[in-house]
C-alpha cells in the first residue's frame, strides 16, 4: 500500500468550507468545528492541512487547562522563558505575525469549565485574524451548542460532517493506494465490508494486494476474491455481542 493523502469528497468538502471560514467570516468567527465517526478521515485530514500549512495541532486530553495550553504554544512558536506575562505576550505578538492555523484535535476535552481551554485559544485566534478548527466525535458535536457555551457556539462560522466513503470514494483510494488494479465489483465489495470505514479499506488494500502477489498478477476481478473477506469490521460484532 502507498501511504500518500487521498482527497476524498470529505477533504473536498472540507477545503470549501475553511476556505468560506478563511474568506468570508469576521474575525470573530473563525472557527470551524469537524465532526464524523471514526474511520471516516478526521485525523488523515487535519493531519494534511496541518502539514501544508504549518498549522499548531493539539491534541486535546482529559484535565487539559490553559496553562497547559499557554506552555504548548510557547514551545511550538518558541517563545519560551520568561514572566509568564512575557511568554503570553510573546505568544500573541508571534500570532500576529504568523497568523498560524490552529488545529485542537479531541476538542471536546477543551470543554470542560465553561470551555475555559476553547476560549483560551479562540481570543488568541481572534486577535490574530486566524483560523481554529475543532475536531471531535459526531457523538460529541451537540455539546458545542450548549447555551452555557453561547460565548463559543456564536463563534462557530462552519460545520463540516465526514460521513463514510462513498462507492467512488473507495474506488479513488483504491486505485491511488493499491499496488494492484481491481475492477468495480471489487470496490463494491470492500465498501460493503468495510462500510466506508477508511482504516477499514486500507486492510482491504493490503489483503487485495496479497492474494495478488499469491496469484502472479496486478489485475485482480471479482472471481479472484469471491467469499474472501477483505476486512473485518469488530465494531459490528461488538454490537451485536459476538
Amino acid at each position: 500500500m502507498k501511504n500518500h493523502y487521498v482527497k476524498t469528497s470529505n477533504h473536498r468538502l472540507f477545503m470549501a468550507m475553511l476556505e468560506g471560514v478563511e474568506t468570508r467570516a469576521p474575525r470573530e468567527a473563525r472557527i470551524l468545528l469537524l465532526a464524523g465517526e471514526p474511520g471516516t478521515g478526521k485525523s488523515r485530514c487535519v493531519d494534511n492541512i496541518g502539514a501544508e500549512r504549518n498549522a499548531i495541532h493539539i491534541e486535546g486530553m482529559p484535565g487539559m487547562t490553559v496553562a497547559y495550553l499557554r506552555d504548548l504554544l510557547a514551545y511550538e512558536l518558541g517563545c519560551q522563558g520568561g514572566t509568564k506575562f512575557a511568554q503570553q505576550k510573546a505568544i500573541v505578538d508571534t500570532f500576529n505575525q504568523r497568523h498560524p492555523t490552529v488545529i485542537l484535535d479531541e476538542a471536546q476535552h477543551g470543554l470542560a469549565s465553561k470551555a475555559d481551554c476553547i476560549e483560551y485559544l479562540r481570543r488568541i485566534c481572534e486577535q490574530a485574524g486566524s483560523v481554529l478548527i475543532l475536531v471531535c466525535h459526531a457523538s460529541e458535536k451537540h455539546r458545542f451548542g450548549e447555551h452555557k457555551l453561547a460565548h463559543i457556539a456564536t463563534r462557530i462560522s462552519a460545520l463540516v460532517e465526514f460521513v463514510p466513503a462513498t462507492f467512488d470514494d473507495c474506488k479513488l483510494y483504491l486505485q491511488e493506494l493499491c499496488e494492484v488494479t481491481v475492477d468495480a465489483a471489487i470496490v463494491q465489495q470492500a465498501l460493503t465490508q468495510s462500510r466506508g470505514r477508511y482504516r477499514l479499506l486500507s486492510n482491504a488494500g493490503r489483503i487485495l494486494e496479497d492474494i495478488a502477489e499469491a496469484k502472479g498478477t496486478a489485475t485482480l476481478t471479482a472471481a479472484d476474491v469471491k467469499g474472501v473477506m477483505l476486512c473485518q469490521d469488530a465494531m459490528k460484532s461488538l454490537r451485536r455481542g459476538k
